[in-house]
């Protein structure tokens, strides 16, 4: 789906969404907690103990079914103090990751698997390790529109070690040619890829913000080892620069895409559902 080239007019808004009230500048959670509250697989594993966040996303759900309401239960147990203060999204969705029940968070997680080898075959490293969010990086992006499908296949291309980026091999006794792959060893139920707008240039030694447009398939392509396919159903974006912006969520709710205005060149997190 470009969500550059898609006209307002062109996204149903026939259905009725609740929202958040904003407390300050807590747009990044209410976005995260939108598509949260789409993510219909989450909700009969929260955990019923009082104590839990799960508790306080059971209440928040079942008002959204009917009204508009507030957050202000859940940002005293993230332990956000200042809510005038701007944070990034995907850094929410990770602190409700870590302080929600196992049960829940296990649906969001998958796990990599990275093996280098030299060029005679010797196995020079593997590591196994869990992750919420896959991050994809605009670096080097010449095409006026980021394309998110053919980014998720690259990130699992083998990487190639050689001249002054040759590794030392144990069983070689030496610096040799080498070779990475990254295999995802644990597919997700529900797999969120992160786009890296915001990084680093090393020339010029300061953060900056890609604006590019992002084209966002419905399908994900499949990898050789995956034998599910992986639907989108929600959208975190961001509209600004580094020092202040705004963000919201475009959700798939019965077929239709329900979102709020301002979308161009503002998509950065992507979320997709295993299909049934």
């Amino acid at each position: 789906m470009d969500i550059c080239s898609k006209k307002p007019s062109e996204v149903s808004m026939k259905q009725t969404l609740h929202g958040l009230y904003n407390q300050g500048a807590t747009c990044y959670l209410n976005s995260i907690l939108q598509i949260l509250f789409r993510t219909t697989e989450i909700h009969d594993r929260l955990c019923t103990k009082p104590e839990q966040i799960d508790n306080e996303l059971r209440k928040i759900f079942n008002l959204l079914r009917e009204e508009t309401c507030g957050t202000e239960a859940i940002t005293k147990i993230l332990e956000i103090t200042n809510v005038h203060e701007q944070r990034d999204a995907a850094e929410c969705l990770e602190m409700i990751l870590c302080k929600i029940s196992s049960p829940v968070s296990e649906v969001f997680q998958g796990e990599l698997t990275y093996t280098t080898k030299c060029s005679n075959g010797h196995s020079i490293n593997e590591e196994t390790n869990p992750f919420w969010t896959l991050p994809l990086s605009l670096r080097n992006t010449h095409d006026k529109t980021y394309n998110v499908g053919n980014s998720y296949t690259c990130f699992f291309e083998p990487k190639s070690f050689s001249g002054d980026n040759m590794v030392y091999c144990n069983k070689c006794n030496e610096k040799t040619e080498a070779k990475s792959v990254c295999n995802m060893r644990k597919f997700p139920q529900i797999l969120t890829l992160l786009l890296k707008r915001f990084d680093f240039d090393y020339d010029k030694m300061s953060h900056f913000k890609s604006d590019c447009c992002v084209d966002v398939p419905i399908k994900l392509p499949q990898l050789e080892n995956q034998n599910n396919n992986y639907e989108l159903y929600g959208i975190v974006n961001h509209m600004g620069s580094l020092r202040g912006g705004h963000y919201t969520a475009t959700i798939l709710s019965n077929d239709s895409w329900l979102k709020d205005n301002h979308l161009q060149k503002a998509i950065s997190m992507s979320m997709f559902d295993i299909s049934h």
